[in-house]
């Protein structure tokens, strides 16, 4: 069984006086109890769990403010206890230029459902002056989650914007995660595409490769930017208006979150683990250092710790392994790849119905497609690189030899994937003479 976690954020209706004035007053005392906290837990060197700082805080704070609900106060030390914890992994990490953090941008958080209710329409809020009801605006998403067998969690967030509210709820589900033995869909995750190796009955079924863009998204958004703050200044309201339009951050979330779901849906079809490389935060600062400005925008913007978050929120069975020597041992032979690279770029034109719609299909169109292929080189074999990791990422969680539907290792196809249709495109094939061949 694996527990799914859903937020939705929400818009309450509009707050009349008196409700605002009350819930005004609990964010101010949530403001003030954070930052006393703060500075209380790194002065003190406390730890950050939730059992330590209710020891140290709960006590003193329930006897000098008694009129108070006690999840206001079990809030503000949970939410303390969460800002020290990064602040100090940030510290760490030299990410830091204050002795402290500061907690400004207030978000009124209740821990325990024994302070709040929730009966679908609204949330009914315990405050120092009484309940508080919070009628709440319905969404698609809202009522998918109410409606479908998913139940609240204990936690609610809630933000005070001018005389209107946010709320975020939490929803959860149990859902049955199954996994075949010998059936694997091994990931790897690049700057414009995303690998994955389907393994059924411990035998390579296909390989795909979803063309994400992402790194040319990242690339045109920097120089978009660069052309509207040319010349003028950041804090210009004009220049501010028009960065703001700029959408970089939504374009990308919607390519991970289509791919996911393509993923999603092939290895729930085949009850298959997902195999998928360990990247963190920190890895990426490493690959940071000593880049030039331009490739560490490019490293810094890339999303792939944020896709395999997104994958470990599906209901399927995630396992993340070591990616060393991934990319340069040939699968086929356990044999060292030499380093020397061969690049190799074409535009291939392909006719797929499936992409093209109105006139531009009646007239006979063409969707043409830019391929980067690199190839990595080993005696007589020629591998297209992005293939190598996810085979031998599954040779990692296995343990044993994997048998490979060719008898001929020196031919590897690859079928080209369009992550927000789900259609193939085309099939690469990379062979010993160095083409690159579409079918």
């Amino acid at each position: 069984m694996k527990t799914l976690k859903r937020t939705v954020k929400l818009e309450g209706d509009f707050l009349n006086e008196w409700k605002y004035r009350v819930l005004k007053e609990v964010e101010e005392h949530q403001r003030k109890f954070v930052n006393e906290m703060i500075g209380v837990i790194l002065s003190e060197g406390l730890q950050t769990t939730r059992k330590k700082l209710h020891e140290r805080f709960y006590s003193d704070y329930k006897e000098k403010y008694p009129f108070l609900p006690s999840r206001v106060i079990e809030g503000a030390y949970v939410v303390a206890g969460r800002i020290v914890k990064s602040f100090r992994e940030r510290k760490k990490r030299g990410l830091t230029r204050k002795d402290k953090p500061e907690y400004k941008r207030v978000v009124i958080t209740i821990p325990n459902m024994v302070n709040w209710r929730f009966n679908k329409v609204s949330v009914n809020v315990l405050t120092h002056k009484g309940w508080v009801e919070i009628p709440l605006k319905f969404t698609k998403q809202f009522t998918r989650y109410v409606y479908e067998g998913w139940r609240v969690s204990q936690e609610l967030k809630l933000r005070l914007v001018g005389r209107k509210i946010l709320v975020w709820l939490t929803f959860e589900k149990e859902v049955e995660v199954e996994s075949k033995e010998g059936n694997y869909i091994s990931i790897d995750v690049n700057e414009n595409n995303v690998t994955v190796a389907v393994f059924e009955g411990f035998k390579l079924k296909e390989l795909r490769r979803y063309e994400t863009g992402l790194g040319r998204v990242v690339v045109n958004y920097s120089l978009r930017r660069e052309e509207i703050t040319k010349g003028h200044s950041t804090k210009d309201e004009l220049i501010k208006k028009k960065l703001r339009k700029l959408r970089e951050r939504e374009r990308k979330i919607d390519v991970l979150r289509k791919t996911v779901k393509r993923i999603t849906e092939l290895a729930r079809s085949l009850s298959a683990k997902v195999v998928v490389g360990e990247f963190s935060s920190r890895s990426k600062d490493k690959m940071e250092s000593n880049k030039n400005d331009k490739l560490r925008h490019r490293i810094h913007q890339w999303s792939v710790v944020k896709f395999v978050e997104m994958l470990k929120t599906q209901p399927i069975d995630v396992a993340e392994v070591s990616e060393s020597y991934t990319s340069s041992i040939n699968p086929f032979n356990d044999e060292k790849l030499k380093k020397r690279k061969q690049t190799v770029e074409r535009v291939i034109k392909v006719f797929n119905p499936y992409l093209m719609t109105g006139s531009a299909h009646e007239g006979g169109g063409v969707k043409v497609l830019k391929v980067n292929a690199r190839y990595l080189e080993s005696g007589e074999v020629l591998l297209e690189r992005d293939s190598i990791a996810p085979l031998n990422l599954v040779r990692k969680v296995d343990g044993r030899v994997l048998v490979f539907p060719s008898t001929s290792p020196n031919e590897l196809r690859v079928t080209l994937y369009d992550p927000l249709r789900g259609v193939p495109v085309v099939e690469l094939e990379v062979i010993k003479e160095g083409k690159l061949r579409h079918g």
